[in-house]
């Protein structure tokens, strides 16, 4: 996967959890709209009026991709309207939950954002904890400006813990799925051979373990005859090339087989016999196709050739000892005169 379509996915990751939370949060200010109008509480009909016309405005940060501010002015938000409410209703409406919330989505924000500085986040859940105790204390000793109804109390409470469980629920979802993908990631791209794009000896491994019937296969070793030599002569860049153009062959030629670089120029290939051919005849194939190759390098034409050594696969051996089996074939063929297949 490329930086700029991670990037482009890590964007839309955030979009989609910014719109979603947004769109939730305007939804909930409704509801309390339509609560406050029924109770005919006059100053939080005025509060929750101007935070929805906020909430509204909010939707082009999300746009513009203000990330940062947009978490910002939603905290600051969150610390004002349930400070207001909390004295004006008292604590058990259970605004104070929504304090418990901030904290989670702070570290969250933290973690998608540019600087991952977890020193803000720190700050917020201080600054949560502290207004938490201050409105406790606060409606502890002082009766709320308005005297209730209690359906309206246990409505707000029941809603409160509620919306703050399911939104702790939700964030945690978002992040697990984002860390899976990104671990995935992580270990597709330390599975890969960064130049060749095929999978590297630690794929070989996982194969290997994963593989459960071995029976029928075979490992076959083999590497670029004389590498070091073109190498010497027309530099590393053109070496590069002609391991890239080798992975391409071997990949095309044995597309049902397990190809991997197992290091420098050495290559492993685990195939098993079809109905027509044997290992040896389809890695004969390989070995012709990489000799009758034209490689050209900035107009210079190089002639590649490849030494195979090949072992059937016997029950109870370790992958360490099928490829150092394989190493010896390999090797019996380059001192009897290269560009051969051993078997």
């Amino acid at each position: 996967m490329s930086v700029a379509t991670d990037k482009k996915r890590h964007y839309k990751t955030i979009d989609k959890t910014c719109y979603t939370a947004n769109t939730v949060y305007l939804i909930l200010h409704i509801f309390y709209l339509i609560l406050f109008i029924v109770s005919k509480l006059t100053i939080l009909i005025y509060v929750d009026a101007a935070v929805i016309l906020i909430y509204l405005l909010f939707y082009l940060l999300i746009k513009n991709k203000k990330y940062y501010i947009y978490a910002l002015c939603c905290g600051n938000e969150f610390f004002a309207f349930i400070a207001v409410t909390t004295v004006m209703l008292g604590f058990s409406t259970g605004f104070h939950f929504y304090l418990i919330g901030l904290c989670i989505v702070s570290f969250f924000t933290s973690y998608f954002s540019k600087t991952k500085d977890i020193r803000g986040s720190i700050v917020w859940a201080g600054l949560s904890l502290a207004i938490y105790l201050t409105l406790f204390f606060v409606t502890e000793y002082n009766a709320p400006y308005y005297a209730i109804e209690k359906w309206l109390e246990l409505t707000l409470f029941s809603t409160h813990a509620f919306v703050v469980f399911g939104f702790i629920v939700a964030y945690l979802v978002v992040f697990l799925k984002y860390a899976l993908s990104l671990e995935k990631k992580i270990m597709n791209e330390s599975r890969t051979d960064e130049l060749t794009q095929i999978s590297n000896r630690y794929g070989l491994y996982d194969f290997f373990d994963l593989e459960e019937d071995k029976s029928s296969m075979a490992l076959a070793l083999f590497d670029i005859d004389d590498f070091k030599n073109i190498n010497d002569t027309y530099g590393h860049v053109a070496g590069d090339y002609v391991l890239k153009r080798v992975a391409e062959i071997a990949t095309t030629v044995l597309n049902d087989s397990f190809v991997c670089r197992y290091g420098g120029e050495e290559f492993v290939v685990v195939l098993s016999d079809d109905e027509q051919h044997s290992f040896f005849d389809r890695l004969e194939v390989l070995r012709k196709n990489v000799e009758k190759e034209t490689f050209e390098f900035e107009k210079v034409k190089i002639n590649i050739t490849i030494t195979i050594g090949v072992v059937n696969y016997i029950e109870g051996t370790s992958l360490e000892k099928w490829v150092e089996a394989a190493d010896k074939k390999m090797y019996s063929g380059k001192n009897s005169g290269k560009n051969k297949t051993v078997i």
